[in-house]
């Protein structure tokens, strides 16, 4: 029986050869795998039981090369002019290499015959870009709207493919879960959460946050298990998943 561990390492395997490219490595980081994402996205496609092996594979490759030249191309800066001669090469190989990332996914379905879910990825580009849109052109947003976008931001690619594979109800599961677990990770990292520096600097420190602090990742905690109490019968085996990603000790703690 094939152990979740060895389904793991063998599709990490097939991306880390789709994503070596020694002229792009040569010269900018190795692209990190949301591990979040990542462990949620294979149980999503390991749980319909009717893919053929094939298509699983497919399935995961693509989509998280697709999150990758998403994550690529926030870390380009956003001011106009570089600095120096170097920052502009990093800057420029930066937006080629994301774009090489997603050109890889679209190319890998389309061998394959995927064409109904290169749509489905597609979608989720498309719903991402809008979304980064708002968050950069409307300067005015509270901060629960704030949040609120940012949320749907983080997760909206594996929603859609949920979606498609699964029942539209994943959803608040979804967004609520990996918005707590990225908080939750900063703050035991950092000691607060990046999103909060990400607040301060868009609003000069006007409505300090008090108001991005453990109450709001414990809020997000309970929405997901809210949302688990919701689902019919159909959809219950995400709980095992969110379980399965828990210690002892923070099942304890939320009990």
């Amino acid at each position: 029986m094939t152990t979740f561990m060895t389904t793991d390492k063998g599709y990490r395997k097939i991306l880390e050869n789709k994503l070596h490219d020694s002229y792009i490595h040569k010269h900018l980081s190795y692209p990190v795998i949301d591990e979040e994402k990542w462990n949620l996205l294979l149980f999503l496609v390991e749980q319909h039981k009717s893919l053929s092996p094939l298509q699983r594979e497919k399935y995961i490759i693509s989509t998280m090369l697709v999150q990758i030249a998403l994550d690529t191309h926030d870390f380009v800066p956003i001011k106009q002019n570089a600095d120096t001669e170097s920052e502009m090469i990093e800057k420029q190989l930066q937006v080629l290499s994301g774009d090489y990332y997603s050109g890889l996914y679209y190319l890998l379905l389309a061998e394959a015959g995927e064409i109904q879910f290169i749509q489905i990825l597609a979608n989720a580009i498309r719903e991402i870009n809008e979304l980064k849109v708002t968050l950069y052109y409307e300067d005015q947003l509270p901060l629960e709207t704030w949040l609120n976008l940012k949320m749907k931001l983080n997760a909206s690619l594996l929603v859609h493919v949920a979606k498609y594979l699964h029942e539209p109800n994943l959803e608040p599961i979804i967004q609520n879960w990996l918005m707590y677990r990225r908080l939750d990770t900063e703050e035991a990292i950092y000691g607060y959460s990046l999103l909060r520096t990400e607040w301060e600097a868009r609003n000069n420190k006007a409505a300090s946050i008090p108001l991005i602090d453990e109450k709001l990742i414990r809020d997000y905690e309970k929405a997901v298990y809210r949302a688990i109490s919701q689902l019919p019968a159909s959809s219950m085996f995400i709980e095992q998943f969110i379980y399965s990603q828990e210690t002892n000790e923070r099942r304890t703690s939320r009990l």
